[in-house]
């Protein structure tokens, strides 16, 4: 199964962008799409997997509109596709806070899967929620055998409050994710010592 993690905007705008890939251009998808993780979804999802949905969300702003606009979205693409889709929300207070960050792990842990496969997407929500959601997804990969396929970030820089036609762009943070796993696993004598096994690995 799948088990998907994207966070909501809060914002009242949000538009319709196609998003070319930069890397993995299998992941690429044709067509334009409001959350950048559909169109990764549009790519990989398959007919009949079991897919859960966990969309991360504020209490206030348009976040509980904009987890509806995503559900139409993704229902919609999944039309000609025909995976098993359930979406669960994670609703939290916009607030900072150990307790708050501390309570949305939590929650989040409650949807996790043995030997699930598992894509995330950072692209929306607090500068705080990728950082839970990178302890999230090690916590799966360590104690429930999870597979992180892809973790995703939708780029689009804006000019005078619009969008820069054609700046719009995926990235695929997951070798990040890769790398942070690296250094906690590995271990060396001293500080130089650790960075010249970095350097073996970066020369492969």
């Amino acid at each position: 199964m799948k088990i998907i993690f994207t966070t909501i905007p809060m914002k009242d705008k949000i538009e319709k962008l196609k998003y070319p890939v930069q890397g993995y251009k299998d992941l690429e998808y044709e067509h334009p799409v409001i959350f950048p993780v559909n169109a990764v979804l549009a790519k990989t999802l398959q007919k009949g997997e079991r897919v859960k949905v966990v969309q991360l969300m504020n209490d206030s702003g348009s976040s509980k509109k904009n987890a509806e606009i995503f559900k139409t979205e993704l229902k919609a693409l999944n039309e000609k596709i025909g995976a098993d889709i359930s979406f669960f929300d994670v609703i939290e207070a916009f607030e900072e806070s150990k307790e708050k960050h501390e309570s949305r792990f939590r929650k989040l842990l409650d949807y996790l899967e043995p030997d699930a496969k598992i894509i995330a997407d950072i692209t929306f929500g607090q500068k705080t929620l990728p950082i839970v959601l990178f302890c999230v997804l090690n916590f799966a990969e360590k104690f429930f055998n999870a597979e992180i396929k892809h973790i995703i970030y939708g780029k689009a820089e804006f000019e005078k409050g619009e969008i820069k036609k054609g700046s719009q762009c995926i990235f695929d943070l997951t070798p990040l994710y890769y790398l942070n796993t690296l250094t906690s696993a590995m271990e060396a004598s001293d500080g130089k010592s650790a960075i010249k096994t970095i350097d073996k690995f970066f020369a492969l």
